[in-house]
This record gives C-alpha cells, sequence and structure tokens, in this order.
C-alpha cells in the first residue's frame, strides 16, 4: 500500500553533507593497478630502447675507429711497401673491402690504386682465382666495390668499368681459367662466372648498367641498332655478359638473372635510350637467351597463378570454417611463398619487350612446349591494354546501330603516360603483324586438345576486343583466327566439356541461371566464350546460306570452312539462348537477392568438391567495365546473326527461339519505355536521377529494364503473339495521350481532310505535308468526293478514313507512280532511279513513311508484299544490310557473286573490274564501286572486296537517302525502337496480316448481332453454314466488304475493333451491305440458303465503295 501525505510534487533529491568517503571501492584500485603496472612496462621499454641505442651508438663509434685504423694501415703500407705482388694485393684488399665507403673520396683512390694493379696483371690474379677460392671471393668484392664506385663524382668511371669488363667477361676470363676443372684448378671459367655475377646481381648489377645506359648515352627518336657513341658498345656488353652464361648455367641461377634482368631493364617505363637502342640492339644479337627468357616468364606467371589459387583456397577455407588448407592443395613451390619486392613486374614495357625481342626468333619456337611457354607470356601481359581507352568508333563498323549511343561515354580511363601509350600501341600492330601472325596460326591445330593453351590464346583475343569493338574486323590475328573452324569449334567443345563435368555447377550453368560465378571461374570461361563468339560470329558473316547449311558438304565428310552441323547448331543456339538471358539478369541485378543464399551455396557445390575452393564470388559489376558488357554484346550478337539465319533457311524447331518462364512484366506494355533516351548501361551501377530524365518519367523497376533490354537486344525469345500486345499497348498508351478518351464519342483533337478520290495521293501529299500537318497521330476526319465532283454521303466514324488509308498506301506503293519497283518476286522495294522522276523524292519518301507510320500506329493491316532486304532496312538497329539479303533482290546476281566466290580457276581471266553498269530508264552509266575503280582489275586476292562492295552498292548506296527519309517518316509517327521488337517477316505480318486461313469459329465466337437477330436465328445459321462452305477467297472477299481488311486481325477477332457485327437489314429484295467505319454486316433475313449465297457472293464480290450502304 502507498499512503499519500498531501504532498504532490514529486520526490526531492537526498543531499548528504558528510563529506567524501575515506574508502576506495573495488574498481578504483583496480584501474590504479593496471596503470601502475603500464608505468613499470613503459619504463623497461624505454630502458632497453636507450640500451639499443647505446649499444649501436658504440658499435658505430667502434667500427669507424676500427675503420679509421685500418685505412691508416693502408696508407702506411701503400707508401712503404707499395703493391709488388699477390701477398700485397691481399694485404691490402682485405682492408678496403672492410672499410671502404663511396662517399669518403679518399677511399675511391685507394680503390682505383687497388684496381690499377689488378687490371695490369690479370695472368697471376686469374691463376690465383683458379686455385684458390679466396681469390674468387675477394675479386667479386672488388667488382662490387668498382659497381660503387663508377657514380662516384670526384672520379673517373674509366677504371671500375674496364675492372668490371676484364674480370667479367668469358673473353678475358677463358685465356687464363679453363672450361673445365683440372687436377690443378679449384673451379672452371663457368663456375667462376657464375660466382662473380650471382654476387654482382646481388649488388644490383642491372640497375647500375641501366643508370649509366641513361647517362651516358644520348637519347635516340628511333629504333636503332648503331652505336650511338663509343661507350654505348660496352655499356651493351655489360647486359649480355652474364646472359651469355644462361644457356649452360643452373636453372637458380638463370632464375636469379632473369629476374634481376627483367625487373631492372625490361620492365620499368622505357627511357629512349632502352626503347630505341638498347632493346633493338638485343633483338640483333645472336647471343640473347630469348628461348630462356620466355620460359622463365612463364614459370613466374604460373607461379603468381598457383599462389593466386591458394589465397582462394586459404580465403574459401576461412569462409568454410575449415575443410581444404592450402597445404593439402598441390602447388608449385613459387605458389608457396609471396613474392618479394623484385618480383616479376608483367608491364607494358615487359610486354613490348618481349615481343620487340623475339622478332626473329620464331624459327627456335619450334615446339608445342615453347609455343605454349610463348602464348602464356603473351596473355600474361596483354591485360596491360585494357589501360588504353577504348578506340572511338572512327571507321565503319559492319551493321551498326544507327541510334545507339557510345558506350563508353563516361568510362574511367586510366592516366597513361605518352610512352606507355605509344607503347601499348605499338604492341597491338606487333601482335598483329604478318610473320608473327603466321607463326601463331601455324600451331592452332597442335594445340586443340590442350585447354590451357586455348585459353591463353583467347584471353590475348579478348583484350584486343575490349580495346577495339572492331577488333575482329580490323586486327589480322582474329580474323585469321576466325578463319580456322577447327579452333572456333574448340572453343564451344572446351566449354562444353566442362559443363558436361561439372553439371548444375559449371560456370555456364551458373552464368545460365542468372548467378555471379567466382573470379577465378570469370578468368578462364568469359575469354573463351566471348573469343568464341565473336571469332565465330566474324566466320558466319563470311558464309552464304548454302556454306552455312553446308549442303555442298558430302555425308560422312567434315566441312573445311563451317565449324559445326545444323543438328549441332540447334543446341548451341540454345545454350546461347540461356546465356545471354543469364547476362540480362546479372547486368541488372534485383536491390535484394531474390534466391535465398543457401541455394547459391547448392548450386556451387553440386557434383565437384574440388571446386568447392574457389567459391569466392565475383560481382561482374564490379570487375572491369568493358569485360562484361563485351561479353553481353558478343554473346547477343551471335545469337542474332543465327536467329537470322534461321529466318531464312528455317533449320530450327517450331518454338526453338521462345523462352520458357520469362518472368517479365509484359502484360503492362504501357510501363515498357522502350524509346528512352538515357537508358540504364549494362553492368555499370545506377545513374542519378537528372532533370533530363524526368521528362522520360519515374526510374524504372529491374524487371522492367530486363523486360526493355529482351525486346532491344533478343526479341525474339518472347513469342510473337506477346510482342504484337506490347506493341499494340505502347500505341494504346500514346493514343490515350494523343486523342484523348472521348474520341468514340467523335471529339477530340482530329486531323479534317477532303480528298478527291481521283487524286487521292495529290491531295494528301499536299494536306498532310509536315508544314500542314506535322502530327499525324490524332484521329483523321475524311471526306471524299467522287469521280462527278460531290462529296460522298455519311460521317467518317473510321471506316472512310480506313479505306482512305488504304487506297492511300496502294497508289503510294504502286510501281507505276514510279515510287517503289519490284523484283522478280513481285516484291516491292524503293526505285534506285526515282530522281530521274521526281527531284524532291525524299519528301515523297518521307511522306509515304509517315503514312505507313500511321497505318501501323491504327492498327489498320495493309496488303503491301515488301521485299525482305527493304523490310530488314526498316525492322533492324541497321540502316544497311548486308549480302545474305541481296537473294531477296535480285537472286540472279546473288548466285553469280558467289559463284565468283567459289571460283578455282584464275579470276582475272574473267575481264572484271570494280566498276558496275547501271540502266537507268533507257540511259546508261558506269559507277564505280571504289576510287579509281576501272583501273582495278578484280583477282582472287581481290574478289571478296568486290562481292561486298556489289551487294553493298545494290543494297545499301544507290537506295541510302530513299531508305533514310523513309525511316524518317516512319519515325514521325511511331518510335522506330517499337518496331525493333520484330523481325522482317514480322513486320511484313505486322503491316499486312498474316498469310494464314480466315478462322470462321474463331469469327463466330467473337461476333455480336443487332436487331432481332441472335445465333439461334435462323438466317444466322444459314449464314454461318454458307461462310463454312466458302474458300479462303470468299472468306477474305467477306472480311474486306465488312472491316475494309481481306485479313484477320493477328491477335484473332478478339481484337477486332469494333467487333463484327451482323444487323437485320429487314426487306430480302435488297442486297447484304456494310458499315465499314462499324464493322458491320446489314444482313436482311433470308429464308432460303441459295438466296443468301448469291446476293452475299454479289455484294462481296462487286467492289463497290462506301455509297452502296
Amino acid at each position: 500500500m502507498f499512503n499519500f501525505d498531501g504532498d504532490f510534487r514529486p520526490r526531492r533529491p537526498q543531499q548528504n553533507f558528510g563529506g567524501a568517503s575515506q574508502k576506495s571501492d573495488r574498481l578504483t584500485i583496480i584501474r590504479k593497478a593496471q596503470q601502475e603496472r603500464q608505468k613499470r612496462e613503459d619504463a623497461r621499454r624505454q630502458q632497453n630502447g636507450a640500451t639499443v641505442i647505446q649499444s649501436s651508438v658504440r658499435s658505430f663509434v667502434q667500427r669507424q675507429a676500427v675503420k679509421g685504423r685500418e685505412r691508416d694501415r693502408f696508407d702506411e703500407y701503400r707508401r712503404t711497401c707499395g703493391v709488388r705482388n699477390l701477398q700485397d694485393l691481399e694485404y691490402l684488399t682485405k682492408r678496403i673491402v672492410f672499410f671502404y665507403h663511396g662517399r669518403n673520396g679518399k677511399d675511391g683512390d685507394r680503390l682505383i690504386f687497388l684496381c690499377q694493379y689488378v687490371i695490369k696483371n690479370p695472368k697471376e690474379v686469374f691463376e690465383a682465382a683458379a686455385t684458390q677460392p679466396m681469390w674468387t671471393y675477394r675479386i667479386k668484392k672488388l667488382l662490387g666495390l668498382c659497381l660503387q664506385q663508377i657514380f662516384v663524382p670526384e672520379h673517373s668511371p674509366t677504371i671500375p668499368m674496364r675492372m668490371l669488363e676484364i674480370y667479367s667477361s668469358n673473353a678475358y676470363v677463358g685465356k687464363y681459367i679453363p672450361e673445365e676443372p683440372t687436377t690443378g684448378t679449384a673451379s672452371s671459367s663457368r663456375t667462376y662466372l657464375e660466382a662473380i655475377f650471382c654476387y654482382l646481381i646481388r649488388q644490383k648489377y642491372f640497375r647500375i648498367v641501366r643508370r649509366l645506359i641513361e647517362e651516358k648515352i644520348p637519347p635516340v627518336d628511333e629504333d636503332t641498332t648503331t652505336i650511338p657513341n663509343p661507350i654505348a658498345e660496352a655499356l651493351l656488353q655489360m647486359l649480355l655478359r652474364p646472359l651469355k652464361l644462361l644457356p649452360t648455367a643452373n636453372e637458380t641461377f638463370n632464375a636469379s638473372i632473369l629476374q634481376s634482368f627483367s625487373f631492372h631493364i625490361l620492365s620499368p617505363d622505357f627511357s629512349a635510350q632502352i626503347k630505341h637502342y638498347i632493346v633493338p640492339a638485343l633483338a640483333a644479337s645472336t647471343d640473347f637467351p630469348y628461348i630462356s627468357l620466355v620460359r622463365f616468364i612463364a614459370e613466374e606467371y604460373q607461379g603468381r597463378l598457383d599462389y593466386q589459387n591458394t589465397i582462394l583456397v586459404d580465403i574459401d577455407d576461412e569462409m568454410d570454417g575449415g575443410g581444404v588448407t592450402a597445404e593439402s592443395t598441390p602447388v608449385s613451390k613459387k605458389a608457396r611463398k609471396n613474392p618479394d619486392q623484385e618480383s616479376l613486374q608483367l608491364s607494358s614495357s615487359l610486354l613490348y619487350s618481349v615481343m620487340k625481342l623475339g622478332e626473329n626468333q620464331f624459327d627456335k619456337i619450334n615446339t608445342e612446349e615453347l609455343y605454349s611457354a610463348y602464348v602464356k607470356v603473351l596473355s600474361s601481359m596483354v591485360s596491360n591494354l585494357t589501360k588504353l581507352p577504348r578506340l572511338a568508333l572512327v571507321t565503319y563498323q559492319p551493321r551498326q546501330d544507327d541510334s545507339s549511343d557510345s558506350e563508353s561515354d563516361s568510362e574511367d580511363v586510366p592516366m597513361l603516360t605518352n610512352c606507355e601509350n605509344q607503347t601499348l600501341s605499338e604492341v597491338i600492330a606487333m601482335l598483329n603483324d604478318n610473320q608473327r601472325v603466321s607463326y601463331v596460326v601455324s600451331f592452332i591445330d597442335n594445340i586443340l586438345d590442350k585447354p590451357e593453351v586455348v585459353q591463353h590464346l583467347c584471353l590475348i583475343c579478348h583484350n584486343l576486343m575490349t580495346y577495339n569493338r572492331l577488333a575482329v574486323y580490323q586486327y589480322k590475328l582474329l580474323y585469321m583466327l576466325a578463319s580456322k573452324p577447327q579452333f572456333v569449334r574448340s572453343l564451344w567443345y572446351t566449354l562444353t566439356a566442362q559443363t558436361a563435368s561439372q553439371g548444375f555447377s559449371s560456370p555456364i550453368s551458373l552464368l545460365s541461371k542468372g548467378l555471379t560465378i567466382s573470379k577465378y571461374d570469370s578468368d578462364r570461361i568469359v575469354p573463351i566464350l566471348a573469343s568464341f563468339c565473336a571469332l565465330f560470329g566474324r566466320l558466319i558473316a563470311t558464309l552464304h546460306d548454302g556454306e552455312f547449311c553446308q549442303e555442298n558438304v558430302l555425308p560422312g565428310t567434315v566441312s573445311k570452312i563451317m565449324p559445326f552441323t545444323i543438328p549441332e547448331i540447334i543446341p548451341l543456339s540454345t545454350t546461347l539462348k540461356e546465356i545471354s538471358l543469364g547476362l540480362v539478369e546479372l547486368a541488372f541485378p534485383e536491390t535484394r537477392s531474390s534466391l535465398k543464399d543457401s541455394y547459391r551455396t547448392m548450386l556451387t557445390s553440386l557434383n565437384n568438391e574440388s571446386t568447392s575452393h574457389f567459391r569466392l564470388k565475383c560481382d561482374p559489376n564490379e570487375q572491369s567495365k568493358n569485360v562484361w558488357p563485351h561479353l553481353l554484346k558478343v554473346c547477343v550478337s551471335l545469337l542474332r546473326q543465327i536467329h537470322t539465319r534461321d529466318l531464312r533457311r528455317t533449320f530450327c524447331p517450331d518454338g526453338h527461339w521462345t523462352a520458357q518462364n520469362l518472368n517479365l512484366p509484359l502484360d503492362k506494355p504501357t510501363d515498357l519505355h522502350l524509346s528512352r533516351r538515357r537508358g540504364p548501361r549494362p553492368f555499370q551501377p545506377i545513374r542519378d536521377f537528372t532533370r533530363e530524365d524526368v521528362e522520360d518519367g519515374p526510374p524504372l523497376s529491374t524487371k522492367q529494364i530486363r523486360s526493355i533490354t529482351i525486346l532491344r537486344e533478343i526479341p525474339f525469345v518472347v513469342a510473337f503473339n506477346t510482342r504484337v500486345g506490347v506493341f499494340q499497348g505502347l500505341v494504346a498508351a500514346d493514343k490515350l495521350r494523343t486523342q484523348g478518351d472521348l474520341q468514340g464519342f467523335l471529339q477530340g483533337p482530329s486531323i479534317q481532310l477532303t480528298v478527291r478520290r481521283s487524286h487521292l495521293y495529290e491531295d494528301a501529299f499536299d494536306k498532310l505535308s509536315p508544314m500542314n500537318e506535322p502530327d499525324l497521330r490524332p484521329k483523321f476526319r475524311i471526306e471524299m468526293v467522287n469521280s462527278a465532283g460531290m462529296r460522298e454521303a455519311g460521317i467518317d466514324g473510321g471506316g472512310v478514313f480506313r479505306e482512305f488509308l488504304s487506297e492511300l498506301l496502294k497508289t503510294a506503293f504502286d510501281p507505276h507512280r514510279g515510287f517503289f519497283m519490284i523484283t522478280k518476286d513481285n516484291m516491292l522495294y524503293p526505285n534506285p532511279s526515282v530522281g530521274k522522276i521526281v527531284e524532291d523524292y525524299q519528301r515523297h519518301y518521307y511522306f509515304i513513311g509517315r503514312i505507313l507510320g500511321k497505318a501501323l500506329y491504327e492498327n489498320l493491316l495493309v496488303e503491301l508484299p515488301l521485299a525482305e532486304f527493304f523490310l530488314s532496312k526498316l525492322a533492324g538497329k541497321h540502316s544497311d544490310v548486308d549480302i545474305h539479303q541481296l537473294a531477296s533482290l535480285d537472286p540472279v546476281l546473288h548466285r553469280n557473286l558467289m559463284s565468283l566466290k567459289a571460283y578455282e580457276g584464275d579470276v582475272a581471266d574473267l575481264g572484271l573490274d570494280f566498276t558496275i553498269v547501271c540502266d537507268e530508264l533507257g540511259e546508261t552509266r558506269v559507277e564505280e564501286l571504289k576510287p579509281n575503280g576501272a583501273n582495278i582489275t578484280v583477282s582472287s586476292s581481290n574478289r571478296l572486296e568486290y562481292i561486298q562492295l556489289m551487294a553493298d552498292f545494290k543494297l545499301n548506296k544507290q537506295i541510302r537517302s530513299q531508305c533514310l527519309a523513309f525511316r524518317q517518316g516512319l519515325a514521325n509517327v511511331l518510335p522506330i525502337e517499337w518496331l525493333y521488337m520484330f523481325s522482317n517477316k514480322e513486320l511484313q505480318v505486322l503491316i499486312s496480316g498474316a498469310e494464314i486461313p480466315v478462322d470462321v469459329h474463331d469469327l463466330r465466337q467473337n461476333t455480336r448481332y443487332g436487331g432481332d437477330f441472335t445465333l439461334e436465328h435462323n438466317t444466322i445459321q444459314l449464314f454461318w453454314k454458307v461462310v463454312e462452305e466458302f474458300d479462303d477467297i470468299q472468306r477474305r472477299q467477306l472480311l474486306k466488304f465488312v472491316t475494309s481488311c481481306s485479313r484477320p486481325p493477328l491477335l484473332g477477332f478478339k481484337d477486332l475493333d469494333p467487333p463484327f457485327c451482323i444487323q437485320n437489314a429487314g426487306d430480302t429484295d435488297r442486297l447484304p451491305s456494310a458499315s465499314t467505319c462499324m464493322n458491320l454486316l446489314k444482313l436482311p433475313a433470308f429464308e432460303k440458303e441459295d438466296m443468301l449465297r448469291e446476293k452475299l457472293l454479289y455484294a462481296i464480290q462487286s467492289g463497290a465503295g462506301f455509297e452502296l450502304s
């Protein structure tokens, strides 16, 4: 219980006036004890530190005193006795080795004094060294002092350099010390020199020689082997002396020499003397051990890889809490130690040096083992090319996206010195010189079964391609490798073999599922996959369809130009499709992972315990900005090429290209902003939302970005009907914005137009020009004037407009008007000679493009048989098409060019040159395919160029301005990006409808009835019976009569707007009539089947206009 005493205020604080307590609590005592212990520890450390410092000082003072006394003894002995024999030399050498200091000028005098005697008496010194190892020790000590003395400014370097020249040169040593030990000698000339240079290398021999080169040799501006000055030859020989010992020396000696030589001479940034004189001079020298250098770098690189893998194992073991350890993993000895500060630097300079030094050594790299080492060395350093800024697209790229922006606008480029930039540019040139490429390609057939060599070769190709997006077209190394079908085949089976052995945990399987892979797997798989896609894409681009399908290859034989058969292409394309979809998922990751960690761990650990060592994941978005986007690009490019072949030859089964279970929001096409100016870049961080993006709407979700990417890059993996739905949804959303929601009540913005039937095209061209009507998206209200000059009766509710648009397009595309011609297959394409008919023809093509865009915008099907190559120009991202489309324009010319390509005789005998004869309305003129083409004969070496130029002229050059104006007009009505979702054949279906029979059952299910008509009415029953008995032509005539279009809607009659409707027209003496604006058939209530059939056929075949109603 609580008692209330009347005081409602809070309890007041209690105060104690008794003073501070004299008792210390437990924590205070512990804290004081710790502080006292810390003070005692600090005092001990200070005492020990003082003792060490005092000891060091006393030692230094004592040593200096001893050295001073030894200097006095040296000077005294020198004054009194001098150097008369080896005993005197020995006495003085012992002392100078002890007290010499480079900063002491008098020590330099003493050293030079001794060296003068040693130089004058080499015979007795060498003889002593041959019999007494101690003298070898003294000589190398003296040489070490000479290295220090060279840069003492008070003295000339002549005596020390002469000392080094005599006592480290095989030419001098060989005179006095035999090559092999004898009974009277303790060492040979080889062991003597090895001992000398082992010591000198530890004294930074090569660093000192490099400094001498850069100080004593004047800089040169270009490569030369001519001696710039007298000392240059001596310094070059100083470099070569230890290198000459390598062929006969042991492995340890070789490694130490090459390590120091590479570290100090080849790896650092070049000076003019090193790059332009030393490296060319070494390359020209027959004594340079190039093979030893290649083997050394290859072993060092492999050791470094093993060391990195060991680190991965240790990290993974720590993450897993035990399991495999570094000690249980078989790695090389070099991998078990952390590289020291002079470890090999795989720099741009070293890469250049290796390539320059090997220009004349290819005849020596004549075994598979040496070839493998050489390729490994190049691949180990070729990643330096990524330091270069990506090469700008300043040249023509085949089938380049006309509307795409640069991928590297905002890339962070590392800062390079001018020297390194120039060096890497020269490396690229050397990688593609004829001799090197011929050597690399000559060994290809011998290494196809060696995955490691194939991987290193792919790494070279991959780095070239990530630097230059046109590398596969411009670099000889790449297109020569692409011309090797068996090599391309081996790349694919290198990938698939691993997939077969590792199952669901293989890197390819993980990529296909959109899962990240380990850094170890990424470094191995990505270069091979990217190289395969780029090289195979380059190869098949040069093959015509017959070669691709191996039509002329006998059963049981292997094609010499095509790596895969058609049955192999089908599963290959399936895998590429899955990889491409997985890369899209990786390119735009979810903010939060939708997969549980346990599921990811399970996938990465299945079936292969050995690969569990490398479960350390690499995030593609955190790696190189070029590697993963390039991989996505080449995978998608190859997949599109195979799909395009399938469109022409149809070798894949139905439904092959459609991806199942796509988790994309395609049911809401209004959310897909396909025409955004600044979309997210794949594998790049999300950009900040700027004011420029506000006009395009709110930021896109991850699923929206993925959907847009798929519809832009590989739309064929989405079912055609789904894409049509997306297109129609986008159009419907745009209509709502431009036309408003009152169009059904004939209200809202509209374009009022009166045209004469007899001058339909002329009136429309004038009144719908961009000056009069800049925007054709609002509704049209058409009023037609007949041949009598009278306005036709009725209000345009949509039917008059559809007839107007249909007839206008037929008139515009009529070959007799001159804007279009027909191929031998009666397909339409722009007239190359239209300039002879109409001066301002671009305006007409722009207008016709707008009208076709309006038909697509209004979902009006128009029967226009357009040529396949022309459709490709409209549906593709690329305004130019290649030779594979020539058959749709001129099959005879295409066949002749293919025969020329396969011609085995002398092409020059055919008398062809780089010209083409053009016939324009009876006028003949000769057009040159290239500058001075009339004087260039077509030969076996340039016939491929002739074929490409001929096809480009016929398909692109002579109708480029027409097609450009047409595309611009089309894009004026609807964004051209919306058409990228469709292939050329699909665009034809979108324009004209599918060539499929009219589905009477579907029409019946989606028909409505007016008046007293119902489905059970006798007249309706007779109507459907008669229609079912119609042939397909008569059914199309019925559709044309009621809807003004003879083809059914793309997605079925459920999408016909307004719906197909039948209404009772009353008196049976009348003919059936129609209101096409309402898709309404006015059918009298016929009671007899014969009468209904007769009058219905008469009506639909009469070809009457709208006044029939």
